[in-house]
């Protein structure tokens, strides 16, 4: 029930993706005004995004699990 890594360091326009390796559903969403999400992501399931900025993000399901793409430049 935890994003790995913690963080994700990134530069801007690189793609990140997201892999469900847990056995229940899961999303990634931004934190601060949820401008984005992955929607459900079911166990085996993955989404690329592409980073543009420094975020928080979040699984809607399960709100303890944050997480932040930083050092984009």
């Amino acid at each position: 029930m935890k994003f790995i890594p913690d963080y994700i360091d990134v530069a801007k326009g690189d793609r990140i993706t997201f892999i469900n390796k847990d056995v229940v559903a899961h999303d990634v969403t931004e934190l601060k005004d949820r401008k984005w999400t992955s929607s459900i992501l079911e166990a085996g399931d993955s989404w690329t995004m592409t980073a543009t900025r420094d975020e928080d993000y979040f699984c809607i399901l399960h709100i303890i699990m944050e997480r932040k793409i930083s050092k984009i430049k």
